[in-house]
């Protein structure tokens, strides 16, 4: 969407229903034996950013605060892994998220 946005021009919009936490999720390449910082800004009530390894998930959330974008952070140990999967989503009945500049370094 073009709005609201963190930076840039464009941001994520995930909209939660009764029964769906409206995940989106991007396989990236990554290195074995390293450990990342994922970082994402979010708006909106119940927001998580997460990632899944060979060893399982990692994540954290947001309960939100109006229309105030947060910051949130996750570290990533890929193990084995040259892949992992980094997501978003709601919270089952929460309504729209937003994410916007999601990094992984």
């Amino acid at each position: 969407v073009s709005t609201p946005v963190h930076g840039g021009t464009k941001a994520l919009k995930a909209a939660a229903s009764a029964s769906d936490n409206a995940q989106c999720s991007q396989t990236v390449a990554v290195q074995p034996n390293r450990t990342y910082t994922l970082t994402a800004w979010v708006q909106g009530s119940y927001a998580f950013l997460g990632a899944t390894t060979g060893a399982g998930d990692v994540s954290t959330w947001s309960p939100g605060s109006g229309s105030a974008w947060t910051k949130l952070t996750v570290t990533v140990s890929t193990g084995s892994a040259t892949s992992i999967k980094v997501w978003v989503h709601g919270w089952y009945g929460t309504g729209t998220i937003y994410a916007d500049d999601i990094t992984l370094v």
